[in-house]
């Protein structure tokens, strides 16, 4: 097997930037309270931060109101349609029992609801 060697470096950007996240993020989370009541939607990780590169996951979290539901993670994947989403989803229940830990991460977020 021929091998080529080249100098050249290929440079890759994210494919949304921040804004484009917090924009796209809003408008599915109206379609998304439809589905289940929402509580909480909280942008965090390198988004939020700003230091993200092309590699990087979008994390976001999301409580929401009442039991926990089997389906709201593939729910939040399924709505929202961004690419690389890493959803962190829980119920109310959930998130109180998680609360400091969740804190924590989330931090140096970005509210959105």
């Amino acid at each position: 097997m021929q091998h080529k060697s080249s100098s050249s470096v290929k440079v890759f950007y994210p494919k949304f930037s921040k804004e484009e996240i917090i924009q796209r993020i809003k408008e599915g989370i109206e379609e998304l309270a439809q589905k289940m009541p929402l509580k909480k939607v909280i942008l965090f990780g390198s988004y939020a931060k700003g230091n993200y590169t092309v590699a990087s996951d979008i994390d976001l979290l999301v409580v929401y109101k009442g039991r926990k539901r089997k389906d709201a993670f593939a729910l939040c994947k399924k709505i929202l349609k961004i690419p690389s989403l890493e959803p962190h989803v829980y119920s109310e229940a959930e998130y109180k029992a998680l609360k400091s830990t969740i804190q924590k991460m989330t931090q140096d977020g970005i509210v959105i609801l």
